[in-house]
């Protein structure tokens, strides 16, 4: 029995390369309340084509849908769907009712407007675990098998460029569909999503979201948005009950210093022998900040554990670099007193100044920068993918493409290409309101950075003891982040 089990599972994820022949058109339905009671009656699990791409996210392709320029986008848990009781994590592939009864109906409503249905969902743990792929895999078979609606699922399974609210996942949409020559247009399309930054009691015995990211997801593509609520029960929340949290990258303040106090200048005369000690949460910019402004002038030894691997490599460095008159700059976090303790003490030891620079980068800062140099490569790269797709389409169109119109039985010659799966209608091929979706900018110059685990952060929180001068510095200057401005509409994305 299980062998036959899992035959017809393996049997219902064929591969996309297998045939793809059109199903006959759904005759349109009756649409009833959304209140209206779905029926519980047993369905077949639908015949999903299913791809993986590598250990990034998954493609599904249930009842054969189409490319169209109309996108309506959701997220699936608490959307779409919710664990049948009060638990909080579902058990199995069973495990869900619909998020109210009439979401199958209005599903069905949007279809029937001509609108290409996506579900783009962030889901933990599938990365490596097999076997929970395939449960997820399962769930949506069951889920579409109810539908019966044609359906893109896009599945990110671990924390690269394709997790909401990165955009990735939607750039390869806009690519697949660039194959059929149809370009999505934002300004008709909409993603709905539960993780909407909403307070508590954002309406009568509501709890806070438990995040923000579908609404940031929606927000950096340029992308109406709704929540379920507001989407299926016509239950708008508020302006002022929801927020994208404390951080703010197109918030985050530019017009200030570069450094303070500025009294003092930057960096000594030439010659002089110096120790500067960083003192910064990771990611926070201190290298790029020694980079540009202290490793340019040609005058410091630059001492990083990241390098060097270990601090007592690195305070053999400075003893040697302070040894030999030289001035030397330590990049590295120093969160307390500890840490800083023998840096201070060597430059006593050859009787040179000892400053600390200070980077005035708090938490959430520097998250936002450890997921930007993590990703903001592929997700430009992935845009400059789609805006060269879209300029190559339209060319090629525009080079005489002839159509018969038998109305008046002349030829005309169309730079057109087909908007929608559910018709012969033209459009240009470049969307409507993309700037924001594809705008581009250069890619960082600096190597290629992992992205930190969270602890790094809370390790370094938990540690931190701001400097002062009692500790020995002659003096203490604080560094401001500002983003460069030729990245910064890419560094004003959201990534977490």
């Amino acid at each position: 029995m299980a062998n036959n089990s899992t035959s017809k599972r393996t049997s219902r994820r064929r591969s996309v390369s297998q045939d793809r022949e059109s199903t006959s058109p759904h005759a349109k339905k009756p649409m009833f309340s959304i209140f209206q009671k779905g029926s519980n009656a047993p369905s077949a699990p639908a015949d999903i084509a299913w791809k993986t791409h590598g250990s990034s996210f998954i493609v599904g392709q249930a009842f054969h849908p189409k490319s169209g320029s109309k996108v309506a986008s959701f997220d699936l848990d608490s959307t779409l769907i919710k664990v049948n009781g009060k638990h909080k994590w579902p058990k199995n592939a069973d495990d869900w009712v619909w998020w109210v009864p009439g979401v199958p109906a209005h599903l069905q409503k949007v279809a029937d407007e001509g609108y290409t249905l996506v579900v783009i969902t962030n889901q933990g743990g599938l990365d490596g675990n097999v076997d929970k792929q395939d449960e997820m895999k399962l769930k949506f078979e069951k889920i579409c098998g109810r539908l019966k609606l044609p359906m893109w699922i896009l599945i990110s399974m671990r924390k690269d460029h394709n997790r909401k609210p990165m955009t990735g996942l939607w750039h390869w949409l806009e690519l697949k569909f660039l194959e059929d020559d149809v370009a999505i247009d934002l300004a008709e399309s909409y993603y709905v999503g539960d993780a909407a930054g909403r307070v508590d009691g954002w309406k009568v015995g509501a709890t806070k979201d438990f995040n923000n990211t579908d609404r940031k997801f929606a927000d950096s593509l340029g992308l109406p948005f709704h929540t379920p609520e507001h989407f299926f029960l016509d239950q708008a929340c508020p302006d002022h009950k929801w927020s994208y949290g404390g951080f703010d990258p197109k918030k985050w303040p530019t017009n200030v210093p570069l450094f303070s106090p500025t009294s003092t200048p930057l960096l000594p005369p030439s010659g002089t022998s110096e120790l500067i000690l960083f003192c910064g949460y990771p990611a926070s910019g201190k290298s790029s900040f020694a980079s540009k402004h202290i490793l340019s002038t040609g005058q410091y030894e630059y001492v990083n554990q990241d390098t060097l691997k270990t601090k007592d490599k690195c305070l053999k460095a400075v003893d040697e670099g302070l040894k030999n008159k030289k001035a030397v700059v330590v990049d590295n976090t120093n969160p307390d007193v500890a840490a800083r303790a023998p840096y201070i003490a060597l430059a006593k030891k050859y009787n040179v100044p000892v400053r600390c620079f200070l980077f005035q980068a708090d938490k959430d800062l520097a998250t936002h920068n450890n997921y930007f140099r993590a990703f903001h490569r592929p997700l430009i790269a992935a845009a400059s993918e789609v805006l060269s797709k879209a300029a190559s389409s339209a060319e090629a169109m525009t080079m005489t493409t002839t159509t018969t119109t038998t109305t008046t039985s002349t030829t005309t010659t169309t730079t057109a290409v087909k908007s929608s799966a559910h018709g012969d209608q033209s459009t240009s091929v470049t969307s409507t309101k993309t700037d924001k979706a594809v705008k581009v900018t250069k890619v960082r110059d600096e190597p290629v950075r992992e992205r930190l685990s969270e602890m790094v952060f809370a390790t370094f929180a938990k540690k931190y003891q701001e400097p002062t001068l009692k500790e020995g510095f002659t003096e203490i200057k604080k560094v401001n982040f500002i983003p460069d401005e030729d990245i910064r509409a890419t560094w004003e994305r959201w990534y977490f």
